[in-house]
């Protein structure tokens, strides 16, 4: 849209209309001010659609209403309509100065107004809003791993919460591998202080790049996590149930020391002398296929994470104090499997969980937790709407945000996301989405209404997203930052 003003032509509390002569441009999502000149108050308009007006030769041009700004500067939800014949036209510098308000400190990116960057209204979310949980939904190479390191880049400036991020490619720390032009997070100009990477990377590499070693040790683990990582039997999960009252420690070395053929039985009278004659005595009248398959299980799992699983050593108290201090917490995985990944993910986010739990009891209020967001990559393996494979990460979407710990959940597929997980989530990027039922399980599930939106969801570009948060009282279009351009000017800045 140009410098001269239009006329509204029709208004609606839902949509307002006007005509734009032929040969002049507009955009799906632009943004756009009407004037009322009665009580000076601005209304403000985002381009939803349009169609050619065959009675003016021009185009009809249909916005959404998002706001209004009366003469005290207060931006309010707009329930009353400018009169017709009202001015319409693009929003001004001023304009943008009072929309920077609404804009939090962890920025992303700048908002967009159709195909225009608005390169002074950078776009950030408040971190208040980590808490109550948030997912990044786009199709392949949309940009979900550069939104997340320019997320984890601002995390490290402001450290206002902690941010847990797993990595089994190895690009969030050092780089997309063989790609030379690429950087990572170790290279952020304040990595020292407010970023902590652990890793199951070679000493070398370790020491070049500050990062620590990771362990989890045989106690930070639960017996109920192999319900995560392996498609388990009704008796098998029979079998798991019977042990999750023993110590980990203990459960472990039943398995891997014992020979559970050699258990005695219900049916048989033999008696059994080895270490555990609880977990024995507990798990006797468990069918043998199912033990035999469990102690199969736990150990094949102990031979995936055997890099860093250790029978005492535990990195888990460093990783807490580290999001304590509001840093962004790395653990560096590369090419470990998905069910080494999940184990221990799983573990890592259970201790957050249960610390904030404990404190909240003995200090009663979220607010001294903090706030920690956990994310987790390829959500729809554990958070799907059929899948018994949940383990502490739906407890954590239902209950987290009492004791100030949040979800993010990245993946490409919202529509096989539990509908009553999405239900909790208050912050929504949508990145380009080309399947339908995607983009109705996205819009049916956020906080604002994103039905309107579903042509400008659709033509998003590569890096663009939509989001809606109850920390901005509108959806914002916006355009992430290229994240090796961002640390440019994060060090043009330092320096």
């Amino acid at each position: 849209m140009d410098k001269r003003f239009h006329l509204l032509t029709g208004t609606d509390v839902l949509a307002y209309t006007w005509i734009i002569p032929p040969g002049e441009l507009i955009s799906v999502g632009e943004l756009a001010v009407i004037i009322d000149k009665g009580t000076k108050t601005r209304y403000f308009t985002r381009v939803t659609g349009m169609i050619h007006d065959h009675k003016t030769g021009g185009v009809l041009v249909t916005g959404l209403p998002i706001g209004c700004v009366g003469q005290d500067r207060t931006f309010r939800k707009p329930r009353t309509i400018p009169p017709l014949n009202s001015p319409v036209r693009p929003l001004d510098a001023g304009e943008n100065i009072l929309l920077r308000d609404f804009i939090g400190e962890l920025e992303i990116g700048f908002m967009m107004s159709g195909n225009q960057k608005i390169v002074d209204l950078p776009v950030g979310i408040p971190s208040s809003v980590l808490n109550q949980h948030f997912g990044v939904f786009a199709t392949t190479g949309m940009g979900k791993s550069n939104l997340m390191k320019v997320f984890c880049a601002s995390a490290i400036i402001t450290r206002t919460a902690g941010i847990l991020l797993t990595d089994p490619h190895g690009e969030y720390a050092t780089g997309q591998p063989g790609d030379p032009n690429s950087r990572g997070l170790v290279h952020h100009p304040k990595a020292q202080d407010g970023l902590c990477v652990f890793t199951i990377r070679n000493d070398d590499t370790a020491l070049e790049y500050g990062m620590k070693h990771l362990q989890i040790g045989h106690k930070d683990l639960s017996i109920a996590d192999l319900g995560l990582v392996f498609d388990l039997t009704p008796a098998q999960y029979e079998v798991v149930n019977l042990l999750v009252p023993f110590s980990t420690n203990d459960v472990i070395d039943f398995f891997i020391n014992e020979d559970v053929e050699s258990l005695p039985s219900h049916l048989r009278t033999t008696a059994y002398i080895g270490n555990h004659q609880d977990i024995a005595q507990r798990v006797r009248s468990a069918p043998s296929d199912a033990l035999r398959l469990v102690q199969r299980q736990i150990r094949t799992l102990l031979d995936l994470t055997a890099l860093f699983v250790d029978s005492s050593s535990s990195s888990l108290p460093e990783i807490l104090a580290a999001l304590d201090e509001n840093k962004v917490v790395l653990i560096d995985i590369p090419g470990m499997s998905d069910a080494a990944e999940l184990f221990v993910l799983s573990a890592i986010s259970r201790a957050i969980f249960r610390e904030r739990q404990r404190r909240f009891i003995e200090e009663g209020s979220a607010v001294t937790n903090g706030r920690t967001l956990i994310s987790i990559e390829e959500a729809q393996r554990v958070l799907s709407q059929r899948s018994e494979k949940t383990g502490i990460f739906r407890e954590i979407a239902m209950e987290g945000r009492k004791f100030g710990v949040g979800l993010g959940v990245i993946t490409q597929q919202p529509k096989n996301i539990d509908q009553r997980v999405l239900a909790q989530m208050n912050t929504f990027f949508v990145m380009g989405l080309a399947d339908r039922h995607d983009r109705e399980t996205i819009a049916s599930s956020a906080k604002h209404d994103l039905r309107v939106l579903d042509t400008e969801i659709q033509t998003l570009d590569m890096g663009d997203a939509v989001i809606s948060t109850v920390g901005i009282p509108f959806p914002v279009s916006c355009h992430i930052h290229y994240f090796e351009d961002y640390l440019d000017e994060l060090w043009e800045s330092a320096s």
